[in-house]
């Protein structure tokens, strides 16, 4: 894929809160998210007795998420509107990828997502949700800070973080050192539409209904 559709880097220092041209901005007026979906591509064949075939075409599933504003000022030291607008298009609508910090869905602690083979330096890093003794692993999209990661009970510092929450360490774990990393991810999306619907209330004050985006895929 062209590198003009993905953010410009995969570890983010700042606050998310900060306008980044990478990172999509929160603003005062942003409710809760209205919606969060996961979604997975499954091929069912049927035949004629009614008996199906399913395959999963996903190993992990894309994250819709959908945000409205209550509020978006247009005020020369509150520019919300203008904010949230320019980001849209600079972004071109579904056409560049950015990242997205959930609020309540960003943090690893402990979390497994290796083996050391003294040959590897390059690894995936993930996070994990547990159901009783069941567990489901995905691939995290981006980090924001620098995280910590261990090779058992020892901390590695020589570290670089790169495309979509891939990690490659300046030399191999050793063979049977299991990894883990704690710290704060994000999620690379794109918008769903090419259009950005936005309602005047009264002067100064906008509002937008819905605003839907989906993760991708690398």
């Amino acid at each position: 894929m062209p590198t003009l559709y993905l953010p410009t880097r995969w570890l983010v220092t700042s606050d998310p809160s900060i306008d980044d041209p990478d990172v999509f901005p929160t603003l005062i007026g942003q409710s809760f998210l209205v919606a969060k979906t996961p979604t997975w591509a499954t091929k069912i064949a049927t035949a004629s007795s009614g008996r199906e075939r399913r395959r999963k075409t996903w190993s992990y599933p894309r994250w819709q998420f959908k945000v409205s504003y209550e509020v978006l000022r247009d005020l020369p030291a509150t520019p919300d509107l203008e904010r949230l607008t320019a980001f849209f298009l600079l972004h071109a609508g579904q056409y560049q990828e950015f990242l997205f910090f959930d609020p309540g869905d960003n943090t690893v602690a402990g979390q497994r997502f290796g083996v050391g083979d003294g040959i590897t330096t390059s690894f995936q890093l993930s996070r994990s949700m547990a159901f009783g003794s069941a567990t489901f692993t995905e691939p995290v999209g981006a980090v924001l800070g620098t995280p910590t990661v261990f090779a058992d009970t020892a901390p590695i510092a020589s570290f670089t973080v790169g495309p979509r929450g891939s990690i490659t360490f300046a030399s191999a774990p050793a063979a049977g050192k299991v990894l883990t990393w704690t710290g704060r991810f994000m999620f690379v999306c794109r918008f769903d539409d090419d259009a950005l619907e936005l309602n005047q209330m009264m002067q100064s004050l906008w509002s937008q209904d819905g605003l839907s985006f989906t993760t991708t895929k690398g």
